[in-house]
């Protein structure tokens, strides 16, 4: 078999020569393609600097931002707190001087219901606890002495209109005032002393009296 090669020895001896250096065909960016991937690559690193500066400038405003918003509530709670104090301080003063007012009043008053009021208010209690004994073979009303001819009539007519006229037994008991009575049935009894009532309204508005002004004796001697 016969080979034929087609070769140009003498372009290949240039070239080993080092011939044809300055023919070369590469393609080599220009003096202006150069100064513009310079500007393209300042470009990016300002934008890129840019925008660290820019997110760390607005990490910064948000740790502010928050730090100012922790200082304003820390703020407003204790300002909330200072009116919640005033405001229970106040309260306690108001509660004070009502307890002064409303035990006032009683002392001033019950004396007068004592000696005014006392048959109309035995007499009531008697009236409802008929009611509740009706059915009862018999009900026993004992009264005090002064109060038993005062009260007789008025609960012979409250007897008489409940159906229990024939079942009342009424007597009088010298341990009782003029405000108190003591009923007894089958199935249960019933005390009522109005002097009683009036001494435990007073007992209880002097106790809350009391019970209030600690504090506030305590806090006028802290402030002095």
């Amino acid at each position: 078999m016969t080979l034929i090669f087609r070769r140009n020895f003498d372009d290949e001896l240039d070239r080993e020569a080092g011939g044809g250096a300055n023919t070369c065909t590469c393609a080599h960016p220009t003096q202006g393609q150069i100064d513009a991937l310079i500007e393209d690559a300042n470009s990016k690193g300002f934008q890129s600097g840019l925008e660290v500066g820019h997110n760390k400038a607005l990490e910064e405003f948000r740790k502010e931002a928050a730090q100012n918003q922790n200082d304003t509530l820390v703020d407003i709670k204790k300002q909330l707190q200072d009116i919640f104090a005033k405001s229970d301080s106040h309260n306690a003063t108001l509660e004070s001087q009502v307890l002064d007012f409303s035990l006032s009043i009683c002392e001033q008053l019950f004396p007068y219901l004592l000696h005014s009021q006392s048959h109309e208010r035995a007499y009531t209690q008697i009236k409802e606890t008929m009611r509740l004994a009706i059915g009862s073979p018999t009900i026993h009303i004992a009264l005090s002495k002064t109060a038993l001819p005062i009260l007789t009539p008025f609960i012979e007519q409250t007897a008489k209109e409940l159906g229990v006229l024939t079942h009342i037994k009424l007597s009088f008991d010298e341990n009782l005032n003029d405000g108190a009575t003591h009923i007894e049935w089958k199935n249960g009894f019933m005390e009522y002393n109005f002097e009683t009532v009036c001494e435990r309204i007073l007992c209880a508005l002097k106790a809350a009296q009391k019970t209030n002004l600690s504090p506030l004796v305590n806090e006028s001697e802290t402030n002095a």
